[in-house]
């Protein structure tokens, strides 16, 4: 989850000009974000002094751009969310919000540069440079957010959490580069394997035939959907010293094993 705050120290003293433009900004990201991002304000923000008044007198009564200022901005902060208690610093930020946690605002004072927010392009920075910063917990919190189009099997999880912060960084680029080839080359048709091995940088094959023939073998590859049914996770995804077993299915790839080689008719 991606949180920003209103930061009422931030407005203090500011100018008119620099009120509208932040708002403004405000607005166009407001209207952009994402279901991880969360806006909030306290409602002490209405009596901060800036240079022409109150914050509530100024931003209200007199921007230049009368519509945004009549008919926008009040729609806008009212559905920013109202907090109980302002938040002084960015300790307590972020003692009390996961996971990544911003203020915005205008002139910043004693707060690190990459917790502030003003503009586009810091906005854009604070979301590129945390969105795939990851734990296994909160790559398992956010994987449904992160990847569109692949669904991870109840017992990944539990695989993630074993295999820990070791191979982290492997599998997210494995499984990003997966979703991507998916959304950008099977919108139709079976799932094929080897058109994947041609565009993208996925090693991707199914089981030898020997290996196939032994039941145990083949055992060893079933797991559940997310919907109950068991199925056998043939093909699979080799990179380093992890294999990613994967079901194809209705344009979406499930993935029902991460972790060290399976044992094989030869291995």
């Amino acid at each position: 989850m991606f949180n920003y705050y209103l930061f009422n120290p931030s407005y203090v003293d500011a100018s008119t000009n620099e009120l509208e433009s932040n708002l403004q900004t405000l607005q166009a990201i407001f209207e952009g974000r994402k279901a991880n991002e969360i806006f909030l304000k306290h409602d002490s923000i209405w009596d901060v002094t800036v240079e022409e008044g109150t914050f509530a007198e100024v931003v209200f009564s007199n921007l230049e751009d009368k519509q945004f200022s009549i008919q926008v901005l009040p729609n806008l902060l009212q559905q920013i969310n109202s907090i109980d208690e302002p938040i002084p610093s960015i300790e307590n930020f972020n003692e009390k919000y996961r996971l990544y946690n911003a203020f915005y605002g205008i002139n910043f004072k004693d707060i690190p540069a990459d917790s502030c927010i003003s503009d586009i392009v810091s906005y854009n920075t604070f979301f590129e440079n945390n969105n795939w910063e990851l734990t296994p917990q909160t790559f398992w919190e956010r994987r449904e957010e992160l990847f569109s189009r692949i669904v991870f099997c109840a017992n990944i999880e539990a695989q993630i959490q074993a295999i820990g912060g070791t191979y982290l960084e492997q599998i997210i680029d494995k499984i990003r580069e997966l979703d991507n080839y998916v959304v950008n080359h099977w919108n139709e048709g079976s799932f094929n394997y080897r058109n994947a091995k041609s565009n993208a940088a996925l090693n991707i094959s199914p089981e030898s035939n020997s290996t196939m023939q032994q039941r145990e073998l083949v055992n060893m590859r079933v797991f559940s959907l997310p919907d109950g049914r068991r199925e056998c996770f043939e093909l699979h995804i080799k990179t380093g010293n992890l294999r990613f077993h994967i079901y194809p299915e209705n344009l979406n790839i499930y993935v029902g094993y991460i972790g060290n080689h399976l044992p094989t008719s030869r291995h």
